[in-house]
């Protein structure tokens, strides 16, 4: 991510951590279809027997604690440390750390699985395939990625969110092209979810789900 949109999304979220965790609390506003994606994502992982998940683009830790009480053993990273400082303070006993979609502070072959909710939507189309990339890289083999954006195509900008004024552009993606991208950084996808808009959004949402074959030999050498 060039370094002027990185800022511009961690000098946003830094602005409205607060704010955001009084709006959105907990998980309970996700739609069923949502959720039903989620639990399936969380039963894969356990299949798996590698529970180690990460929340990447984490925010205030409340999907973090969804996975936790799915059953996996999550941790967090986002790149607005006032995201993480609330986290920390309302997850206690979950384990949080500033970090970037791109250099994620995690071993080769290490997580059961990779929980991307709404965070690659800051991302410009031609970050898509490094980022899955690096979710690769930590994936141990058989381990899951999961994904969720609006779905359109190009930037929408962003002048107010929360109640705060911000600048940052949020990228509305077609699922084709998502999964095109997953596919070029090894990863296989699994299941597709497209639904309508509810109540108050304003475009419709996408959740896929993919997988690091278990016999994914790609780049052995530096995973």
């Amino acid at each position: 991510m060039p370094v002027d949109r990185l800022e511009n999304v961690r000098s946003a979220y830094d602005a409205v951590a607060e704010s955001y965790a009084r709006l959105l609390p907990d998980a309970s506003f996700e739609a069923p279809a949502d959720r039903g994606m989620i639990e399936a994502f969380a039963s894969y992982v356990k299949e798996g027997h590698a529970l180690a998940v990460l929340d990447a683009g984490c925010g205030t830790g409340r999907m973090t604690r969804l996975l936790s009480h799915l059953g996996v053993d999550p941790s967090g990273i986002d790149v607005s440390a006032g995201m993480v400082d609330v986290a920390r303070r309302t997850s206690p006993g979950l384990r949080f750390e500033v970090a970037e979609l791109r250099n994620l502070p995690y071993p080769d072959k290490h997580l059961g699985g990779v929980f991307a909710w709404y965070s690659i939507i800051h991302l410009a189309p031609a970050d898509l395939t490094g980022v899955f990339t690096e979710f690769l890289r930590v994936l141990a083999p058989g381990g899951y990625a999961m994904v969720s954006f609006q779905v359109g195509d190009g930037p929408r900008h962003m002048a107010r969110a929360y109640g705060h004024n911000v600048s940052m552009d949020a990228q509305l993606f077609m699922p084709a092209t998502v999964v095109e991208h997953l596919t070029r950084a090894g990863l296989t996808t699994v299941a597709q979810m497209l639904r309508e808009p509810g109540p108050r959004e304003t475009s419709p949402q996408a959740v896929i789900l993919a997988q690091r074959p278990a016999g994914n030999r790609r780049g052995a050498s530096s995973r």
